[in-house]
This record gives structure tokens, sequence and C-alpha cells, in this order.
């Protein structure tokens, strides 16, 4: 007779450990979460396995020292629970149809109107209440229904390029956005150029050839996929798991420190810079308007952000400098060769030596992400494969062409008036 259930290890310090769920045998194309957890344990001890044996440094600061050890003693009291979430068939077949975009061909529509489900390059520039929330300049987008600003997408269909258009519309309450709900937007669109997109059948032997995944039936091809997955989302938890570290250190010791207000402000522009003030400035919107908008972008929640990111560096940085810990650019070109084989490493190098910045920031995000190695070694870690942490969804506003990620179905017309117009640079808006 079968005794009772056995208590499941107690999780070990930099240690991962799978809090394991019943069931029954899954699916060929499914992997539950129990193997998700597996693949997490795995992610994280390959990780740790590369953490420095660093020696404390002889010659650090004391203020250095000081910010190293309170961290350190920090992260040995983090408990963490990361959810494993289980692979379904709804994955796979997401992942499936990114392969068939990747592989397929597309075709330019010439002076064709635009329709649905094509993909169109375009520049957006969106109004509320006369100042701009949204920009984005020459995006590859999907002509489908997006759940967040619904109708806009749909208004391309029947501008032939390259065209200008203004469309007017009403944002969804449900946008992420809380004051910019319910209002009404006007957005200046410029469709560059159109394309279809001539997907492969996926039971196509030569597609199943060019996938490279070494496999001759599409049974086989969506098996292999579902592992590849699971392998993702492994390596995923992990990276909730240092994430969720930081977030901790910074509520247990990082609130009370002294944070520069000159980094926070550079750390805000160029988030801003990121989401919205580029593409601004590729379009001409003036100075005034571009200042105007940093303004409302910088907002209490948002410097609190901007706050923590510069916090959590400087933390990292005082690890690094505490414990010896250094990279230097031929790592980074070794690493770089690793990771993609086919290509030369003079090539690699002759990139590099051309973007000096972007080498010396992957130097220095090394050097801070091993730090964070061994901030991680310190604490307690656990992926949870119970069935409550199944079902999440994440959204994104706009998802680029050959994404596959376009979010809902069937055309919405938008409210409102929707007026073409040529060369315009602000249009109105209505509160």
């Amino acid at each position: 007779m079968a005794g009772p259930p056995k208590k499941p290890t107690p999780p070990v310090r930099g240690r991962p450990q799978v809090l394991a769920v019943g069931g029954g045998k899954p699916a060929a194309v499914n992997r539950d979460a129990r193997s998700v957890g597996l693949e997490a344990g795995r992610a994280l001890q390959r990780a740790l396995d590369t953490a420095p044996n660093a020696q404390v440094a002889v010659r650090a600061e004391t203020a250095t020292q000081t910010t190293a050890e309170r961290a350190l003693k920090a992260a040995a009291s983090v408990e963490l629970t990361v959810a494993a979430l289980p692979i379904g068939a709804d994955l796979v077949a997401r992942r499936l149809q990114e392969l068939r975009k990747l592989i397929s061909m597309t075709e330019p529509r010439v002076r064709a109107p635009v329709e649905l489900g094509d993909e169109v390059e375009v520049d957006i520039l969106g109004y509320v209440d006369g100042k701009v929330f949204m920009a984005q300049q020459g995006a590859w987008l999907d002509v489908r229904p997006n759940v967040f600003l619904p109708g806009l997408l749909e208004a391309m269909v029947g501008l032939v390029p390259p065209e200008s258009a203004v469309f007017q519309l009403r944002i969804p309450e449900h946008y992420p956005v809380a004051d910019q709900r319910g209002k009404v937007a006007a957005f200046a669109v410029t469709i560059r150029r159109a394309r279809r997109r001539v997907l492969p059948d996926v039971d196509d032997p030569i597609f199943i050839q060019l996938t490279g995944r070494k496999v001759k039936t599409r049974i086989e091809l969506e098996t292999k996929l579902a592992d590849e997955l699971a392998e993702e989302r492994g390596r995923l938890c992990v990276d909730e798991a240092k994430v969720g570290l930081l977030r901790k250190l910074y509520v247990a010791i990082g609130v009370a420190d002294d944070v520069p207000d000159d980094l926070v402000d550079e750390d805000l522009r160029k988030r801003w810079k990121a989401h919205i003030g580029d593409a601004m400035a590729l379009q001409g919107v003036s100075m005034d308007d571009q200042k105007r908008s940093l303004a409302d972008f910088s907002t209490t929640a948002m410097r609190a952000e901007a706050r923590r990111s510069v916090w959590e560096q400087r933390c990292l940085e005082a690890v690094a400098d505490a414990h010896g810990i250094d990279a230097n650019e031929s790592e980074v070109h070794k690493i770089i060769t690793d990771m993609t084989p086919d290509i030369r490493r003079g090539d690699v190098e002759s990139v590099l030596y051309q973007h000096a910045a972007i080498s010396k920031d992957i130097v220095k995000n090394l050097r801070l992400h091993r730090a964070l190695l061994i901030l991680l070694s310190k604490a307690k870690v656990v992926f949870d494969a119970s069935p409550q942490a199944d079902n999440r969804i994440v959204l994104q506003p706009l998802p680029t062409g050959g994404s596959g990620s376009s979010a809902g179905s069937g055309s919405v017309k938008p409210p409102g008036d929707m007026t073409a117009a040529r060369g315009l640079k602000r249009p109105p808006s209505r509160g």
C-alpha cells in the first residue's frame, strides 16, 4: 500500500526547486508546468555555473564595499517564487505561424489599395487634446483589428501607398493609459508602402526542411517546437527571477538610499526617446511639442520607475567593483561568435569596431549581469508549477508586421469622422 506523499525537498540557496503537480501524460504538443519548471531549474543552474568565482577587491572604496555588502546580505534573505506556466497547443500553433511568416515570401502592392491582412510600412502621429501621445516612424504593422485601438488599422484599408490620411476614433475604455480612455484621438497616418505575405503550407516538406529542425513531418515539427518553447519559457522564468530579485532588493534597501536627480532625469529622457521622442523628432514635431511630451511622460510613477532603475544599476556596479568582476571586448566577440556560428569572426569584429558605443554597452551589461548572478546565488528560488499559475495573457498595442501577435478579430469601423488629407503635420483633436 502506498504511503503518504513525500514532502518537497526544502529549497537550497541559489538552487531551484520545482513544486510538482499531478496529471496524466501530456499530448505531443503540450508540455505541462512541471516540465517547464524543470527546464527553468536547469536554466538557473547553467546561469549560476557561469557566475564568476570573484574575490573581494581590496581597493574598493568604503562606500562601494558597504553597498555591496548590504546587497549581498539582503539577497540572502530573499525568497522568490516564479510561476512555471505550461506550454499548450495554442503557443505551439503561434510559433508555427511565426515560422511560416519567417520563411514566407512577400508581394508588394504596386498602385493597388491596401487590403485587410496586408502589412504596411507607416508613419503615425497620434494626438489627444492637441498633444502627441503616439509616434511611430517607418513601422511595419499588420492590417488587422487591434484590441487597444479598434478601427485604426482597418481604416487604412482602401488607401493606395504612398498616401496620407487623418483618422479620428474614440479610445476604448480598456486602453492602458487611464487618462486617455474615452477621448477622441486624431491620427495622422502616412502609408509608405504595402505588401501581401504568401505563407507556405505547414505540411509542405520543403517548408519543414527550411525550418532547420531536422524533422520530416508536421507532427515531429510541432513536437520539436513544444520542446523549444519549454526551454525558452524556462529561461524566461530565470529572467523573471532576476528581475524579481532586484525589485525586492530595492524595496528592502534601495528606497531610502540617495539617488542623484540628474541620473534619474537622464534615465527618464532615454525612456521617453525610446518610447516616442525619437519618432517625434524624425517626423518634424516642434521642439515645444517635444518638451511638452517629455513633461507629460515624466509622471510621478514613471519617475519612480526611473529612480528604481538607476538604483539597481548603481547597486550592481558596486557589487561588480567590490568583487573585482570585469569584462572585455574579446569576451563579447566570443559570445556573439558562439551564438552565431555562421557569421565569420572577422565580420563580428568589424561590426563592433564600427559601432564602438554598442560594444561598450555590451561589455558593461555583461559585467553587471555577472554581478547579478552573484546576488541571485544567495537567494532562494522556487519555480511554482501549480495550476493557479496558468492563464496569464499579455497584450501589446499595435503589434508589428510579421510578429503574429495581432489581437482581436473582425472588422471594426472607426467611430466619428474619417477624413483624408495630405501634408497635415498637426491634426486637430476633439476632447
